[in-house]
């Protein structure tokens, strides 16, 4: 878990692996997805997709997390994490954009916090499936929690990103990744997330949270058995959306769907910072 002041980059707070242990982030990812292909032009809030249980890249199919019909207008595929949507938007985002919104949100960066590894994306995509694997936070993405609180603080900072810290009175580190109106826009989607989405179990009372849920796969999991131990499960928040006080990532390792098992701790963190 790592809790984070989105306008100052000031680490609240961090617990387990939270900065040493980095984990595929699965569909939090689409964060950067989303605010990259908001930003490059190639989406907008009025793009709508086909509803499909699956996509094709490079001749594979790619299929929906647990294999529904989702789609509609990008704010409803987002809220409902439609890989069959968002794999194709990071393909034509490009393997070159992609990174460079990653790298620009912190990912390959050298670690300055106590005992933090990287967060990685490959630069070495070789194709639309590698490209749209990566875009959904998978392929070989690798991000610790303290990194994807990072994210959902930028969003927060209104598409400003304040580079993490643990001593109050470091400077420097203050870099905008995308337009204020792009944050917005994610903002508003990450807000159906927690209204209506895969991430209601998020909610509080009285309070505007922004969200984003993640099943991250550790092996392949389409078609088998239903194991928690195969997926982690994460979830990235800021509240309250238009005053965003706290950014929290909740990264849970091999503990199943992050809607139904992280979401409830990170409301937890967010009452409790709140």
């Amino acid at each position: 878990i790592a809790v984070i002041r989105p306008k100052t980059g000031r680490v609240l707070a961090m617990a387990g692996i939270a900065a040493s242990g980095p984990q595929p982030p699965g569909s939090t990812f689409k964060i950067i997805t989303l605010a990259g292909a908001l930003q490059s032009g190639i989406v907008s809030p009025a793009s709508s997709y086909p509803v499909q249980t699956a996509t094709t890249l490079s001749g594979v199919k790619l299929a929906n997390a647990g294999g529904e019909s989702c789609g509609g207008s990008l704010a409803n595929s987002f809220a409902h994490s439609c890989n069959s949507v968002f794999a194709p938007i990071g393909a034509k985002l490009g393997k070159r954009r992609l990174v460079r919104y990653s790298e620009a949100f912190g990912f390959n960066a050298e670690p300055r916090l106590p005992n933090e590894k990287a967060s990685t994306i490959a630069h070495d995509l070789r194709d639309d499936l590698a490209v749209g694997s990566a875009a959904i936070g998978q392929e070989r993405d690798l991000a610790t929690a303290v990194q994807m609180a990072s994210v959902g603080a930028t969003i927060a900072n209104r598409g400003v990103r304040m580079r993490p810290r643990v001593v109050s009175s470091e400077r420097g580190g203050r870099r905008r990744v995308v337009s204020r109106k792009v944050a917005g826009q994610v903002r508003d989607m990450m807000l159906g997330v927690v209204r209506g989405g895969t991430g209601n179990a998020a909610a509080l009372p009285g309070v505007e949270v922004a969200g984003k849920t993640g099943t991250a796969e550790l092996r392949p999991t389409h078609g088998g058995p239903i194991d928690p131990k195969n997926t982690d499960a994460w979830f990235v928040a800021f509240a309250p959306a238009y005053d965003p006080q706290v950014a929290v990532a909740v990264m849970l390792v091999g503990a199943g769907q992050g809607g139904a098992t992280a979401a409830p701790v990170a409301r937890e963190m967010l009452a409790a910072a709140l």
